[in-house]
């Protein structure tokens, strides 16, 4: 700036000013002390950018689940190192069924994007992806996969609800109370999980989705476990009635069949809970493996599929999730 205030006989103030309203309208980058920098008017992006990958996540899941959480939060630090732009894009519950949510999607400029356990009730969202030329990556149930939408990658609760079928069975439990889930993909589930109990000798039974109607059940069952089968439902039950809740754990066996959800009150308490649920670790890593290193042979692979994992009598104090 004096070099400049000299060579134009100004005075120093007269440059600074001058400085300041070309940083204003970003044709300099000042570093003050050290040097000033021409912005340019091209990219000044250092890396190589290979795409941007669009990821929708359930608002409420992201809130409940540590799953969720634990999950996209491995999948950004990972595509991040290989030269992707990992987009998590927010929607609240039905959003992601509604038509204008495809033109929001496509807002984000996508090259790519990875649907976890999409919504039947989306299929026309995703259609209308496909037809503006996003590559779509789709993690889907086993148990209930969407045939118009072939997936990349299944996950399957069978071999966690096998191990948890035996343990029940071993600790001489004959009746499973399965409260009413809200999350349509776990109505249609429940039929397949209550045939599959009791082909293991295990009396089911479906009860109205409040504390009070679980509470009523208990009473006089003997050895009895509840078995959550929707983090939406669980979170309603558990988390507005944790004293009832708390109250059916020294009774019965808490189990949640679709992950765990995040549970403040009980994680102070010595609650033990039964977990099937699949590892965040095993799916970021199989994504970064075969997205970033064979993203072109992404749906020409032998589709791969996740099998859950079951973790019995688990102390929520020793797995208490610190935000």
């Amino acid at each position: 700036m004096r070099e400049i205030a000299t060579y134009f006989k100004a005075s120093l103030r007269t440059v600074a000013r001058a400085y300041e309203i070309l940083e204003r309208e970003g044709l300099f980058s000042l570093l003050r002390g050290s040097q000033t920098l021409l912005a340019g008017t091209t990219d000044s992006t250092q890396k190589l950018v290979r795409g941007v990958v669009g990821i929708p996540i359930w608002l409420h899941s992201m809130v409940v689940s540590p799953f969720t959480r634990a999950t996209w939060m491995e999948v950004e630090e990972r595509l991040r190192k290989n030269g992707f732009v990992a987009d998590l894009i927010f929607f609240r519950t039905g959003e992601d069924c509604l038509p204008d949510f495809g033109e929001r999607l496509l807002e984000h400029d996508l090259n790519f994007i990875i649907w976890h356990t999409p919504h039947p009730l989306a299929s026309h969202v995703r259609l209308y992806l496909q037809d503006h030329g996003v590559r779509q990556i789709t993690i889907q149930m086993k148990e209930s996969p969407m045939s118009e939408f072939p997936p990349t990658y299944l996950l399957d609760w069978q071999p966690a609800y096998r191990e948890m079928a035996n343990a029940w069975r071993d600790a001489g439990i004959r009746l499973v109370l399965i409260p009413n889930p809200v999350y349509l993909p776990s109505q249609q589930a429940i039929t397949g999980f209550r045939r599959f109990l009791e082909g293991c000798g295990m009396k089911t039974r479906l009860v109205e989705g409040t504390a009070s109607a679980l509470l009523e059940n208990i009473q006089g069952q003997g050895v009895t476990v509840v078995a959550f089968m929707d983090q939406e439902g669980a979170d309603s039950l558990c988390n507005k009635n944790p004293a009832i809740i708390e109250h059916i754990s020294l009774t019965a066996r808490l189990a949640f069949c679709r992950g765990l959800i995040r549970l403040p009150y009980l994680e102070e308490r010595p609650t033990r809970v039964d977990i099937a649920g699949f590892s965040p670790i095993e799916i970021a890593s199989r994504i970064e493996s075969d997205f970033c290193h064979q993203s072109s042979r992404l749906h020409m692979e032998r589709l791969h599929t996740f099998e859950a994992n079951y973790q019995p009598q688990k102390s929520l104090n020793d797995i208490m999730e610190h935000l």
